[in-house]
């Protein structure tokens, strides 16, 4: 037979005799029964030791019975606690009752058998609250844990709560998201309708592709599955739990493949296609030469068609080397160099065409010393592909282009922004595809073949815009050494 601790709480020496007297004529259960006289004993006791059950006096001098409740909830104590007073009132018992006392009892009418009911009760109850508080706590680890984000939404699909990974996703705070119904954050018309209709119609669903509009404006891809529940206390009421996988890297990472495959097909094609050319142009040539010698002293009609064909041929010839060259990237030789100046050469060879079209060059670099492991060349020419690509979309006159420079303990960023028309977010997972242009006699191999040169060097590229406002480039490369701070 298991011995229950009381602490019996009672300034009044005969209630507590009393009240030990009907705890021993309790049949078939022993009681180790702690007396504490004073309020600030009890406060002692509860802090010091461990009790099955606590009976407070209701009364305890200037304090009462509710105030040493109140403490035991700051303390976070789950001993169930009866309150003994010495007459029924039902303010006092509502007030017990809203501070979570286990039970009332009215001295007066104090037995063993109510006594021990009381107790049994209590403790039972409280054993049955601690399951299900260790349950609750069990499940929220596993809830705020996780590290896909994991949504309850209610029965219209408005989010209810929302763990950590979620409020990082979607870059709220949790009272801001819960505001918000999900599918206001979708993006594709399409996909809302679908996810709508699915809440509506009350669907478990998974693995449904969206593109979700984070607070700063960032697009997300994430994998929805969500799970429709029944409420336990209302069988017509649902609610919805919902996971929001982030593929986004992923999404990023195979599409820079898929460009990868694309380039390299293309190259291919270019020098099959540049070989298929330059033969019969190189007959062209030595045929048109030959007959420019025979007819070198005639000043004749002839003559001057003659010219006109080997002036084309040769720009025929420089165009095929330019498309090959500017298509593949070839074996790096890579040696230490300095960013600032590949990018200020990037901008000299591209000197005429800012000049041309009057655009505002800015300036901000990172002031300290720094160094990359480069092949300058093949880099040269991807920062002149977007430095180019820039100016050829802003207005002549009003054109500003900011080229910025900064480094972590292991990069090397540098950013170029323009105040163009910027790209349409439909555009965005375009633009690096080979044969994709947005201009009007654009070949579509600037771009590919930059992010191509910055894939080789161990770097990525990341592309920001916004429609009207213009498009930011940003080349991310790992950094070989860095100098001190000035």
């Amino acid at each position: 037979m298991n011995t229950i601790s009381v602490l019996l709480v009672d300034d009044d020496e005969d209630d507590y005799f009393l009240t030990t007297e009907c705890l021993r004529d309790i049949r078939d259960q022993k009681f180790d029964v702690t007396w504490a006289a004073t309020y600030n004993e009890a406060l002692y006791l509860l802090n010091e030791q461990h009790f099955d059950i606590g009976l407070f006096d209701y009364l305890l001098g200037a304090r009462t019975g509710l105030d040493l409740l109140r403490i035991a909830n700051d303390l976070r104590l789950r001993t169930p606690i009866i309150l003994l007073t010495g007459k029924g009132d039902v303010t006092i018992d509502t007030e017990a009752l809203g501070l979570g006392v286990a039970d009332y009892l009215v001295k007066g009418d104090l037995d063993p058998e109510k006594l021990e009911r009381s107790i049994r009760y209590s403790i039972g109850r409280a054993a049955a609250q601690k399951a299900l508080r260790e349950s609750e706590e069990k499940y929220r680890g596993i809830f705020e844990g996780s590290m896909d984000a994991i949504c309850l939404l209610n029965s219209a699909g408005k989010f209810a709560d929302a763990n950590s990974a979620a409020l990082e996703l979607c870059g709220y705070s949790k009272a801001e998201l819960l505001q918000k119904d999900l599918v206001d954050l979708l993006e594709n018309e399409t996909v809302k309708l679908n996810f709508s209709q699915r809440i509506v119609q009350k669907e478990n669903f998974r693995d449904l592709e969206a593109e979700l509009i984070a607070a700063d404006g960032s697009i997300q891809t994430v994998i929805i599955a969500s799970t429709c529940h029944q409420m336990p206390t209302q069988a017509d009421e649902v609610f919805f739990q919902a996971i929001l996988h982030n593929i986004t890297r992923r999404k990023k990472a195979e599409q820079e493949l898929l460009i990868a495959e694309k380039m390299a097909s293309a190259v291919r094609f270019l020098r099959m296609l540049g070989h298929e050319i330059r033969n019969p142009l190189m007959n062209i040539d030595l045929a048109v030469g030959q007959l420019l010698a025979d007819y070198k002293e005639q000043e004749s009609e002839l003559t001057e068609f003659l010219q006109i064909i080997q002036r084309n041929s040769q720009r025929i010839g420089k165009l095929v080397t330019d498309l090959l060259q500017s298509s593949n990237t070839g074996q790096l030789h890579l040696q230490p160099a300095d960013p600032h100046e590949l990018l200020e050469q990037a901008l000299y060879t591209a000197a005429d065409r800012i000049s041309l079209k009057k655009i505002t060059v800015l300036r901000n670099y990172h002031s300290a010393p720094l160094s990359i492991d480069a092949d300058s060349e093949k880099l040269k020419i991807a920062l002149l592909n977007i430095i180019i690509n820039a100016v050829e979309m802003m207005e002549s006159g009003t054109g500003v282009l900011q080229l910025g420079t900064l480094c972590t303990n292991t990069s090397f960023i540098c950013s170029i922004k323009d105040n163009g028309p910027g790209i349409a977010r439909s555009q965005i997972n375009k633009i690096f595809d080979p044969y994709f242009s947005r201009k009007m006699n654009g070949l579509g191999l600037g771009l590919a073949s930059t992010l191509s040169i910055v894939h080789a060097h161990g770097g990525r590229v990341e592309v920001s815009s916004e429609e009207g406002a213009g498009a930011t480039f940003s080349i991310i490369l790992p950094i070989l050494t860095k100098g001190k701070e000035e």
